[in-house]
């Protein structure tokens, strides 16, 4: 099936969006219904799929206080670990001298002698380092953070291809970690001298007798004010920025930057009047031109604008209208500017507003990669090793994000410095997640799952509320696995075709479950949740 079918099939949310989101209540406290539907939406868009305990915990709350656990409910990660053996080159076996079997590299400089040796330690560590952060998303708390975590890499996107070393890697990951809820103006600051941006987009080759310009570019296009009909910084700017940061440079053993005065621009920027004619006086002291230029962009309203707007498409819907712009945008910046950019604040008022739950937010964008594949896991809770378990574990975590990758999410490696085009490429959007190369690949990866016996059906449907009327289990499987109904005629043929042998006689699934028949069971089951993961309802979110 191509993307125009598949989304014609399941397109009763996107016709009529726009016209819908006029009508949309604004950042109001919701005070409404607080059923499964609207707990499980909450769910989705802020954790990576959701058990039915944890479904039925968060019911047990008020909204408010759900979306408090999931902001403030954070941690911190120990740090991925050595998973491989021995090393070879020509014949010749090596080892990784540097850290044992199971601890940590990140600290370790990889210091080996021989160049393929120490390249070959390095894809390794990066490698573990792929499966480590697969494995932390499984394995996601009852929390927003890892859901934020990917949003910053894919705002602040940096590709393995061009950055490869595992330590830059790793420490890119844990800044965005670290502050992924904390302050973004901080977060941009550390970012902007952070070794694997650096070398991403050239900074460590910025000098007074070369500027660069790509780095000082993406920060204000990309990162801070983006390009809307309000963000009017001109190239001088971007000029101006270039000079600012001059000189910073990388420093390999121990990782880290240093400030290398002799290539900074030590003259004076101003800039135009979009940032008001500012000047920043030229110092040799970078740190102190740094926090200047920081300071500057986000003097203006657009920069809380800004990633208020990419905030709303991660989490709510691609589409920004006029009346969502004025209702929940202006606002939400506004309360983002008056907590000195600290993100958690804006967010929750987001997350807890009457606009967030309303239906027309509701089921309207198709599921990541990753909200495919490990919300599925999470559904049918099956159990997933921790993240810590290299043994077993890491193994496990390695598929998942080959599974990812090949449907067009690969963690380390967005398609190009604006991160995921399924969040900025007009018209599309979250459609090109779904195309004749990735809706195979989804449909594959569900089939083996039910197919393998991966996901205990028979466990799934024990939940529901009376397994042995089929009418009753349609109807709650189909509440529980998809964010959008089926008609009452597709909920029949569901039944119909996979229940009751092609008959109306609902006595055939009852006299098959109260006697046991195993067989009958079991295969009716397996066909009945094939088809319905394969539904387009299966795909929104």
């Amino acid at each position: 099936m191509d993307r125009r079918t598949f989304l014609k099939s399941a397109g009763r949310r996107q016709a009529g969006r726009g016209k819908q989101q006029q009508l949309l209540a604004g950042l109001a406290p919701y005070n409404g219904p607080w059923t499964e539907s609207e707990v499980s939406h909450l769910l989705r868009r802020c954790l990576f799929g959701a058990s039915q305990p944890e479904t039925a915990y968060f019911l047990s709350l008020n909204p408010a206080a759900a979306v408090d656990e999931l902001i403030n409910n954070t941690h911190t990660a120990a740090p991925p670990v050595r998973d491989y053996g021995l090393l070879e080159d020509e014949g010749v076996l090596y080892d990784d001298l540097g850290v044992a079997i199971g601890q940590t590299w990140v600290n370790d400089p990889n210091t080996a002698s021989d160049p393929v040796i120490r390249s070959q330690i390095n894809g390794r560590r990066v490698q573990s380092l792929k499966k480590w952060w697969a494995g932390l998303i499984l394995n996601r708390q009852r929390s927003i953070q890892e859901k934020m975590v990917l949003f910053w890499h894919h705002h602040f996107s940096i590709q393995e291809s061009e950055v490869s070393d595992a330590a830059m890697l790793y420490r890119h990951h844990r800044l965005l970690r670290d502050n992924a809820l904390g302050n973004f103006k901080t977060l941009v600051r550390e970012v902007t001298i952070d070794p694997a941006m650096l070398l991403h987009l050239n900074g460590y080759l910025n000098s007074k007798q070369a500027p660069d310009e790509n780095y000082a570019r993406e920060l204000q296009e990309l990162f801070t004010v983006g390009k809307g009909n309000d963000s009017l910084y001109t190239e001088d700017d971007v000029i101006a920025a270039a000079r600012v940061l001059t000189g910073w440079r990388i420093s390999d053993n121990p990782l880290g930057v240093y400030a290398d005065t002799d290539a900074h621009d030590t003259g004076n920027k101003t800039f135009s009047s979009f940032y008001n004619n500012s000047t920043i006086s030229g110092s040799t002291d970078l740190y102190q031109e740094l926090d200047a230029l920081i300071d500057m962009i986000f003097s203006t309203t657009e920069a809380a604008r800004f990633i208020c707007r990419k905030l709303y498409k991660w989490f709510v819907y691609y589409e920004i209208s006029e009346a969502t712009e004025t209702e929940v945008i202006l606002p939400m910046a506004d309360r983002l500017m008056q907590d000195n950019f600290d993100i958690r604040p804006a967010l929750a008022l987001l997350l807890k507003s009457e606009h967030f739950f309303a239906l027309s937010s509701q089921a309207c964008y198709i599921k990541t990669p990753f909200d495919f594949i490990a919300g599925t896991l999470r559904e049918f809770s099956v159990p997933i090793p921790p993240y810590t378990d290299y043994v077993n574990g890491y193994p496990f975590f390695g598929n998942i994000y080959q599974q990812a990758a090949r449907m067009q999410q690969q963690l380390f490696q967005p398609p190009d410095v604006s991160g995921w085009p399924s969040y900025y490429q007009e018209p599309m959007f979250y459609e090109l997640w779904v195309n004749s190369n990735s809706l195979p690949r989804r449909a594959d990866y569900t089939n083996a799952l039910v197919d393998e016996g991966v996901l205990d059906l028979r466990a799934y449907v024990l939940q529901t509320s009376n397994p042995a009327d089929p009418d009753q289990l349609v109807s709650d499987i189909c509440e529980r696995l998809l964010r959008y109904p089926l008609s009452d005629t597709s909920r029949n043929y569901v039944k119909t075709r996979f229940l009751t042998n092609n008959t109306a006689e609902n006595s055939i699934w009852i006299n098959a479950w109260n006697s046991q028949n195993n067989s009958y069971i079991d295969n009716a089951l397996r066909d009945l949740f094939r088809f319905l993961m394969n539904l387009p309802e299966f795909h929104l979110c």
